[in-house]
């Protein structure tokens, strides 16, 4: 009889233990299908915060991790920029295109920021970088031109008549404020205001009121309509034109349309400023201000030019064969070079005769 209980004893456990596994084994099983579905939602939710065109965190992305930031340093440069002519883009060449050059922008801005930095698209052609942290303004200067030089080299393409540049607004934290909110409607009001003057280039939010302040101080008198149709019957109005890019496109095509096929000659040359990699982004934009000073002291009645990038001038010249416009451009390094002395950067430049309907000007 106590033989029979043992056995029976022994064959209740083995059956407890057999329950105690299966059980053990079905915790598991659902314990692992959890954590699956956690992760996939996981995974659901990271792609939910990333552009699917561009591989950067998109509008919904880049929120918290700023205001988290924030919140443990109070420092940090907030980036706004956009792409101007990005509509001339999508409209001449197709969307395809237009996203090819988004993706060239993203992949642009990843090679130029530092690997603390926080890349988003906010939408279209909208991005910004925060770079969260301390930096003096020089600093902070020096990253913006660094993203927008690196940003027109990925963008510059051979035979493409668009030129697109970029447009930057920049508020800095605490100063500018202390929430993802705060510095992206005070960048976007810089932004907006670099939009207002031309595009290509940068603005702080700091500088706001200064800029406002100067263009009421600087602003121009009124004149009559009589006064000023009077000047222009007189031909009083002399020297060349300096125009934002925005008003030289405007002139470029109306000239495209009318001066050209009326066999006038019209001649494109481009001035870069070359070797400046390393160089101060101050003593860069010195440099391109004797340049330009150059240009408009050389130029005639009627000739045109612009601000092209953070390193080019762009000019028309009106009434001009191939081999004057040269004549033209090397008296206007002369006189660059004399005004800049040893400073001088060198300087290159080439010229393209306009055409009409995409054809050369027929002699």
């Amino acid at each position: 009889m106590h033989t029979d209980f043992q056995a029976k004893s022994m064959k209740g456990d083995n059956q407890t233990l057999m329950e105690l596994e299966k059980m053990k084994n079905n915790l598991e099983q659902q314990l692992r299908e959890m954590t699956n579905t956690i992760e996939r939602q996981r995974e659901m939710i990271a792609l939910a915060k990333r552009d699917p065109l561009t591989g950067v965190r998109n509008r919904q992305g880049i929120p918290e991790l700023v205001n988290s930031s924030l919140c443990a340093h109070c420092e940090g440069v907030f980036f706004i920029m956009d792409l101007d002519n990005f509509k001339s883009v999508n409209d001449t060449y197709g969307h395809m295109e237009g996203d090819r050059t988004l993706v060239k922008f993203a992949k642009a801005l990843k090679v130029s920021v530092d690997s603390k930095d926080i890349i988003a698209r906010l939408g279209g052609d909208e991005f910004v970088v925060f770079a969260p942290g301390h930096y003096d303004k020089y600093e902070v200067k020096a990253k913006a031109q660094r993203f927008i030089q690196q940003i027109e080299r990925s963008l510059t393409m051979p035979g493409n008549s668009i030129q697109v540049t970029v447009s930057m607004g920049i508020a800095i934290a605490p100063h500018d404020g202390l929430t993802y909110k705060e510095l992206y409607g005070n960048a976007d009001k810089a932004l907006y205001s670099v939009k207002n003057e031309g595009k290509n280039g940068y603005c702080f939010f700091s500088e706001l009121d200064k800029l406002r302040s100067d263009n009421s101080a600087c602003g121009k008198p009124h004149f009559s309509i009589e006064e000023i149709t009077g000047k222009l019957k007189e031909k009083r109005v002399s020297g060349s034109y300096e125009v934002t890019y925005n008003d030289f496109e405007k002139i470029y095509r109306f000239i495209e349309r009318n001066l050209i096929r009326n066999r006038r000659e019209i001649q494109c040359v481009l001035f870069t400023l070359e070797n400046y990699t390393g160089a101060d982004e101050m003593i860069i934009q010195r440099q391109l201000e004797l340049l330009k000073h150059a240009i408009v002291s050389s130029l005639r009645k009627g000739d045109v030019t612009t601000r092209y990038s953070s390193t080019q001038m762009l000019t028309l010249l009106i009434d001009v064969n191939t081999e004057n416009a040269g004549m033209v451009a090397e008296r206007i390094l002369c006189r660059y070079r004399r005004e800049a002395g040893r400073d001088m950067m060198n300087t290159l430049y080439d010229i393209r005769q306009l055409m009409a309907g995409g054809e050369l000007v027929p002699d």
